[in-house]
Order: C-alpha cells, then sequence, then structure tokens
C-alpha cells in the first residue's frame, strides 16, 4: 500500500532515508494514510522500494521520534496521527490587519521604480565576480579560531570591539571621520540602521528633510513622518530652499543617490549650520563614497559637524550585501542611549563576519580590494556611458560618471520614463526609474546600474535604450 505512495528520486540530493520519513508523514497529514493503520515491516518495505532496510528503519525512527508513528518490539508499525491536521477556520484569517504604521511599512517600497522584479543593468548592485573569497575565506577561518567566550554570546551587541577599533582607525584615515570605538555600532543594513535612528529620535509627524530625488529606502524608514523634499542639483542638496523645521535631516553629501553629485563644501556648511539652528539631527548616508574617481576625495560630512552628524557606512556595495554589515557612528551623546535600543530591537550582525571583516581591513586586504575594484567599475562605467551617448545623441543627458554603482540617464520632460523603462524590461533590463524617486518636482530619467556590464553588454543596453526612446509617447501633465 505505501509502495504507490512513495516515489523515490535516486539522482535527488535529498537522502533516500528523508525521502520516505517525509512522504509518509505528508501521507499521514494529508489523510492519505489512516490513523491506526499497520505500515509494511521495515524488511517488507525496504524489499518493496529496493533499497536496505537500515534505510526504512532510520525513516520509520524519524516519524516515531515525531509521533507520527509507534514502532514496537517485533509489531509493525502503527500511525498514531490522526487522519488530517485540522485546519483553521477561514474566517480567522479576515479577522486579522495590520495596524496603520504596519500597514505602511508592509508596502514594496521600490514599488513604482522598477517595472522587473530583476533585470540587467538594476542600480545599486554589485558584481559578485569581484567579490575576493579567497582572502574572505583566510580571515573567516582565522575569525572562526580566534573567537570565543564572550563574543559568542550575549555580549558586544553593539559590535566586536575588535571591529570597531579597526573601523574608528580606518575611516579616520579613508573619510576623515572623527570617533571613538565607543560611537561605533555594527548592525545588519543601512536599512535597519534608519529604522532605528527614526524609531528614536522622532515622533509621528516630525519633519523629515530629505534629498528629492533620494533614496526609496529612507522614505520607507521614515514610515509616518512628514517628509519635506530637499531639492538637489549640481552641488548637492540645498538647504537654504527649505522652509519648514526639521527634526532629522537625509543627506547622501559624498556621492547623491541618484544623481551622483557631490555637496560642495558652502553647501556643507550651511546644512550643518541649519542643523544647529533647528537643533536637528543629519544623517549622513556616506553612500558610494568607496567608488569615487573625479577630483580629490572630500572628507565625510561628519568631520566638519562630529555632534550633529551620525554617520552610516556599509560593506554592501565594496564586498556584498549578503554578509550583512553595515555601521553607524553617533554623536557621543546618543551612545548610551542606542546601546539598548539596539539590542531591544535585536539588530545584531554576525559575529563571525564582524571578526572576518576586522581581519580583512587589519590586514590591509581592504584597502587593495577597494583600489582593484573602482578601477574595474569606473571603466565599466565610462564604457556605457560612451556608449549610451553615442546610441542616444541628444535624445538623453548622461553626465560623466564619478563614481559608485549607477549612473542617471536624464531625458526631456517630455518623455514618459515609465514607457521608455517598460520597453526595456521586455527585452530584460532593469533599470529603475528616475521620476518615481522625486517627491517634488519631476525629473525624467533612467537609473542604470552598471557593475556587471561588460562592454558587448553596454552597447546592447545602449541600442535597446535607443529603440526604447523612439517608441516612447510624450508624457502628459495636468
Amino acid at each position: 500500500m505505501l509502495e504507490g505512495l512513495i516515489r523515490l528520486d535516486r539522482a535527488a540530493a535529498m537522502p533516500l532515508t528523508e525521502q520516505i520519513y517525509r512522504q509518509i508523514r505528508e501521507g499521514v497529514r494529508g489523510g492519505r494514510i489512516g490513523g491506526g493503520l499497520r505500515l509494511p515491516s521495515s524488511r517488507a518495505l525496504a524489499g518493496a522500494l529496493g533499497v536496505s532496510r537500515n534505510t526504512v528503519t532510520a525513516a520509520y525512527e524519524l516519524l516515531q521520534a515525531e509521533g507520527v508513528v509507534s514502532v514496537g518490539r517485533g509489531a509493525a508499525p502503527a500511525v498514531m496521527a490522526p487522519a488530517a491536521t485540522p485546519r483553521p477556520a477561514a474566517t480567522a484569517a479576515a479577522t486579522m490587519h495590520l495596524a496603520e504604521r504596519g500597514t505602511r511599512l508592509a508596502s514594496d517600497r521600490y514599488d513604482g521604480a522598477y517595472l522587473l522584479g530583476s533585470g540587467a543593468f538594476r542600480p545599486g548592485r554589485p558584481d559578485p565576480a569581484l567579490f575576493p573569497r579567497d582572502l574572505w575565506a583566510r580571515s573567516l577561518r582565522r575569525a572562526t579560531r580566534v573567537l570565543g567566550g564572550d563574543s559568542l554570546l550575549y555580549e558586544h551587541r553593539e559590535g566586536l570591539p575588535a571591529l570597531r577599533a579597526v573601523l574608528a582607525d580606518y575611516l579616520a584615515g579613508s573619510r576623515g571621520v572623527v570617533a571613538m570605538p565607543e560611537q561605533i555600532h555594527v548592525v545588519p543594513s543601512v536599512q535597519s540602521a534608519l529604522a532605528m535612528i527614526a524609531t528614536c529620535l522622532a515622533d509621528p509627524g516630525d519633519n523629515v528633510w530629505i534629498e528629492d530625488p533620494g533614496y526609496l529606502g529612507a522614505r520607507a524608514a521614515f514610515a509616518g513622518l512628514a517628509l519635506d523634499p530637499l531639492p538637489v542639483d549640481g552641488e548637492g542638496a540645498d538647504p537654504t530652499a527649505m522652509k519648514r523645521t526639521p527634526r532629522l535631516i537625509y543627506v547622501t553629501p559624498s556621492h547623491q543617490y541618484p544623481t551622483g553629485a557631490r555637496m560642495s563644501l558652502p553647501r556643507r556648511i550651511a546644512l550643518l549650520a541649519a542643523a544647529r539652528r533647528h537643533r536637528a539631527i543629519v544623517i549622513e548616508d556616506d553612500y558610494d563614497s568607496e567608488f569615487l574617481w573625479q577630483g580629490r576625495p572630500i572628507p565625510a560630512l561628519q568631520a566638519l559637524g562630529a555632534s550633529e552628524v551620525i554617520y552610516l557606512g556599509t560593506v554592501a556595495k565594496s564586498l556584498l550585501p549578503g554578509l550583512r554589515l553595515a555601521y553607524l557612528i553617533l554623536p557621543p551623546g546618543l551612545c548610551a542611549a542606542f546601546r539598548p535600543v539596539q539590542s531591544n530591537l535585536g539588530l545584531l550582525a554576525n559575529v563571525h563576519a564582524q571578526a572576518a571583516f576586522a581581519d580583512f581591513i587589519d590586514g590591509g586586504h581592504y584597502r587593495a580590494h577597494l583600489k582593484r575594484i573602482s578601477t574595474v567599475y569606473e571603466g565599466r562605467a565610462l564604457t556605457l556611458a560612451a556608449a549610451i551617448r553615442a546610441a542616444c545623441g541628444d535624445a538623453v543627458v548622461v553626465p560623466t560618471p564619478q563614481g559608485g554603482l549607477q549612473m542617471t540617464v536624464g531625458f526631456g520632460e517630455a518623455v514618459d520614463d515609465r514607457a521608455v523603462a517598460g520597453a526595456l524590461a521586455a527585452e530584460g533590463y532593469g533599470p529603475s526609474i528616475l521620476s518615481a524617486l522625486c517627491l517634488g518636482a519631476r525629473r525624467s530619467g533612467l537609473v542604470v546600474g552598471f557593475a556587471e556590464a561588460s562592454a558587448a553588454d553596454a552597447a546592447r543596453f545602449a541600442a535597446a535604450l535607443a529603440r526604447a526612446l523612439s517608441t516612447a509617447r510624450p508624457t502628459r501633465h495636468e
């Protein structure tokens, strides 16, 4: 009888014991094998299925451990579970609903910005092929050997002391950041840091200056707050245009997302002055600062205003987002309050990844890796920009890329960038829609990633973009 219910796949990665165990268990739960039924002996079932008796015995033992069958000495196994698992009433789910804040958080923050769930030339994605696997594996092995005691339990929730110390030195040298290790908190992502900051420092309805166009993840983190568009031009965010009093100010001054603009020194000074005047906190997302190619490096905004600025950084672009490693640097007056907050929210980063990253930096591997991949990304950016200009001509505006993993391709105001993105999506391309990143004045264009683009890929994309532009209808504005 069981022989007809069990189908073994001998080429599958799943062991035969587990296949037998799972299929009998699902047969009992689904009612196909009734409660109280006697099953074949291990010898009989093994012969019928063409497997060893030990294989069937092990499967029966797993079922017995879960209470699905009972196996008595000298007796055939008997089914103990009910014929079918009771299902909850259909009306129960209908009474469940999210709170207002939960409803906002449950929406896809990228909804409207992408027409393709994934696709080539999607912005913000590093090239996994450039990840230094062998060097990272060595650092990870060393970390596994060294870690022990409190580090593997519940201590150091704000981050391993070794990583915080190394980061303080590294960021001081590379970004001019002024911070003691105690000011650094290691978290799983910049997104989690933004959510923690918003929860701690702003109440519902408080005003947030947020770059326009800007990062949709920040908008999602600030759900429930009043978003005030902070206009961006060639000099970065312009605080002189703002009227309302902010509680928080979110900026990406080193490499503005998505325009790529670098905030000028006068704008930086004006922004910090506005923060002091309004007693606001500036959140500096040092986005893509690892990949800046044009001009002299400019220190982080935090170097000018350590008491007003919360600094955010991540390895999501420089290494891989899957490592789940980011960090924030708090002004000294906030450190004591944020320690229990981070613990209470459970925003804790994996200790082995932290230890490996500390070793990776300390051994000089991180600087060398950044230098290598920055050169690769610069070459790919310039190749793509040239290909788009050649294929599309005056129909697009493509500023010379200054850094990062993506570039903005601007269209005329009359061009429907959503229609262009739709035509590209039909060919497997996934850039984001620039107008969807705007809160105030609309800009038409695309944000195009280039991290994985070869010269041939760039040429094909440029040709597809030219075709899409030639067929796109003008957008209508009320």
